[in-house]
């Protein structure tokens, strides 16, 4: 073999297999990720040491797939040089009750390119995971990865409540039905903040003011004996309270006895005389 010949022929170089990227771990896992990069860079930004072996727990290579992961769901802002820090929807995770972290999973589960086109094409369907691995490979996924892209696919929009999962059928959820839930989630706020500033709305005081005086006044009143006078209550554990008033009684030869005789009786009832 001449010299030539042996200038011109190279052996391959390896290196990254090409095609489309997307997150290499999945949501549940960069979760984690990053409420400790909340954490450590709460203060400031931290050099990129400090995250291999503070955050991501991984030298280079791990580590830099991991920290392109926080970075594609939107956990992670900043470089080598510049440093890092968390950005909102991370900080967000961190402070968020419960009941509002699904809607932040799936914001951050569509930031991805690859996922949010994926879960546009087959929002509201139902398919299989072949079908997803078609559409991966469409989108430019190399076709060594694409079996791989659609686990972490559907194991973060599972985690997000985007998609259900039975054996190999996968259903999404419509746009529809993400917006009605953040509307309810915002309403749902709203209405606990209400309730908060105006904390008397519903003690018991409030509504017993709240009821009417003709309310008032049957329930002071109780039954009626049977020539048709009010009967105070006589079961209650505490005795009837009684009235302190002055009762003037004109009497004249024009009054009818009968009459007189009844006010008298209801008057001695209620205690004025």
């Amino acid at each position: 073999m001449s010299a030539e010949e042996k200038k011109t022929r190279q052996m391959p170089k390896g290196g990254r297999k090409g095609g489309t990227i997307f997150p290499r771990i999945a949501l549940q896992d960069a979760v984690g990720y990053a409420r400790r990069l909340v954490s450590k860079t709460h203060t400031s930004r931290q050099p990129r040491d400090v995250i291999y072996s503070g955050v991501v727990g991984a030298k280079a290579g791990i580590g830099d797939v991991r920290i392109s992961a926080l970075k594609q769901y939107g956990f992670l802002d900043g470089d080598a040089k510049s440093g890092y820090t968390a950005d909102e929807l991370a900080k967000k995770i961190v402070a968020a009750p419960p009941e509002e972290l699904p809607h932040l999973y799936g914001q951050a589960v569509l930031k991805p390119t690859v996922f949010k086109r994926l879960f546009d094409t087959f929002q509201s369907d139902t398919v299989t995971r072949a079908k997803l691995k078609q559409r991966a490979a469409d989108l430019k996924v190399h076709p060594d990865e694409t079996d791989t892209c659609v686990e972490l696919y559907v194991a973060s929009l599972a985690t997000a409540g985007l998609v259900s999962v039975d054996g190999d059928r996968i259903t999404h959820l419509a746009s529809a039905d993400m917006s009605e839930t953040a509307a309810i989630s915002v309403v749902t706020d709203e209405n606990n903040q209400s309730l908060s500033n105006n904390s008397t709305v519903n003690s018991p005081a409030t509504r017993i003011d709240a009821g009417s005086d003709t309310e008032a006044a049957a329930s002071d009143i109780g039954e009626e004996d049977k020539n048709g006078f009010p009967v105070p209550p006589g079961n209650s554990a505490q005795p009837a309270p009684r009235a302190n008033f002055n009762v003037n009684v004109t009497l004249d030869s024009s009054m009818d006895i009968e009459k007189l005789q009844k006010q008298l009786e209801l008057l001695k009832r209620f205690g004025a005389i």
